[in-house]
């Protein structure tokens, strides 16, 4: 399970340099695709409340260009595949 958490945690870290998120910002995501939409879980996760969850999703939806927060998760399980992908092909080449 460590490898899985160390394994999202570099694909978020790309996703996030990708497009410019903060380190705040990537915590969110990383939370996100952790453990799902709920703004609560994400707030109790982060020491934060709802409401500044809401404003970090704001943000890192104008960063990324996507309207919602399944959109926004579509991108960084897509950028998860393709990292494994890689990871994969690096692997057989070897």
């Amino acid at each position: 399970m460590q490898h899985e958490s160390s394994y999202l945690s570099d694909v978020v870290a790309h996703f996030s340099k990708s497009y410019g998120l903060t380190e705040r910002e990537q915590e969110v995501v990383y939370c996100l695709s952790k453990y799902g939409y709920s703004n609560r879980l994400l707030a109790t996760e982060l020491f934060i409340t709802e409401k500044t969850v809401k404003n970090h999703m704001a943000k890192i939806q104008e960063k990324t260009n996507t309207c919602s927060t399944r959109e926004l998760f579509s991108m960084v399980v897509s950028q998860f595949i393709m990292h494994h992908m890689k990871s994969v092909e690096e692997a057989v080449a070897l």
